[in-house]
């Protein structure tokens, strides 16, 4: 019994370390946007991604997190008007980890607006 309940707890304390904090990965006092091609997109628990080509910094690519599917599907998130291939711009907060940033809104190639701020996302057209 005694067995049982220590792996229990060591899986409840993997599984917290495994869920990382936005407020410990992203500087939430500033914000940077970057401009590129979609390359991946990626909806997942608990964050997902997706993934952009700058080629002002000569084809870097970053890596821009955000909700997990779950809550962005709540929230009546456009899951589907990202479309790999296509011109992109990001703002969100940068990441202390080089190249990766927090998705607070994007600007999509036909001029639409993503803005995922606080409890809420939708599009602003």
């Amino acid at each position: 019994m005694k067995s049982a309940a220590l792996i229990l707890g060591m899986s409840v304390v993997g599984g917290a370390l495994a869920h990382h904090s936005i407020a410990v990965n992203f500087d939430q006092g500033s914000e940077i946007t970057i401009e590129g091609r979609l390359t991946d997109v990626a909806w997942r628990n608990p964050h997902s991604h997706l993934r952009v080509v700058t080629p002002d910094t000569g084809g870097t690519e970053w890596l821009v997190e955000f909700g997990a599917i779950n809550t962005m599907r709540r929230m009546n998130f456009e899951t589907d008007r990202f479309v790999v291939g296509e011109l992109i711009s990001i703002t969100g907060w940068p990441g202390h980890r080089e190249r990766t940033m927090y998705y607070l809104e994007a600007t999509l190639e036909d001029g639409t607006r993503l803005i995922c701020a606080g409890a809420s996302c939708a599009p602003e057209r």
